[in-house]
């Protein structure tokens, strides 16, 4: 019986431990559950936070560093847009490169009467504008006392005078040359006392 005794006290007391080690056991399994339930509760938020502000950062990055109209684009208009612009870019070389002829102009002269026979400047002047000459003024020269007519240079070729010379019938030795670039004429035509024997006044 003592023995007996002795076994049923020794088991109580094992089992005392036993249930003590059990019960330490399960408070700290449950306070460790609770801290991981509280670091869960706190810091997973913050997690999510953070991991959502890089993927927008990381979009915005994308997007800054992409032409995303290009994407949108079709190639196919992208190419004819492009060969209208090569097109219209030779037709403007083409324009440059085409040699221009310039106008011709017509020599421009002052007709002037040095004789004093009213009406002669007016028809030596239309005589001279029916053969395409440009006549700028016509009036009085400072003096009646020309004897002869003369065509008189004024821009330093005296090739255009001889010319003039010739369709009025003057002599190429009445063809002088006096320089005056203010006057911006190529011939100043003076008509003398002779002027009778001048093409525009000779009957057919």
């Amino acid at each position: 019986m003592a023995r007996r005794i002795r076994r049923d006290l020794s088991n109580r007391n094992i089992r005392k431990i036993v249930h003590k080690k059990q019960k330490e056991s399960r408070k700290q399994t449950e306070s460790q559950s609770k801290s991981h339930l509280n670091f869960s509760v706190i810091f997973r938020p913050i997690l999510y936070i953070f991991v959502l502000a890089c993927i927008v950062f990381m979009i915005f990055q994308i997007s800054t560093s992409l032409n995303f109209s290009d994407f949108f684009t079709n190639p196919d208009t992208v190419t004819i847009g492009q060969e209208q612009n090569k097109a219209a870019a030779s037709k403007k070389n083409e324009q440059k490169q085409e040699p221009v002829n310039p106008v011709k102009q017509k020599m421009q002269v002052e007709v002037l009467n040095g004789c004093g026979t009213s009406g002669i400047a007016k028809s030596v002047t239309d005589f001279l504008r029916k053969s395409e000459i440009d006549v700028v003024y016509l009036g009085n020269y400072k003096n009646f006392k020309v004897a002869k007519s003369q065509v008189i240079d004024r821009s330093g070729n005296l090739e255009n005078a001889r010319k003039i010379a010739r369709i009025l019938g003057v002599s190429e030795k009445q063809v002088k040359s006096e320089i005056d670039k203010s006057k911006q004429l190529k011939a100043s035509i003076l008509l003398g006392k002779d002027y009778k024997n001048l093409t525009p006044f000779k009957k057919d």
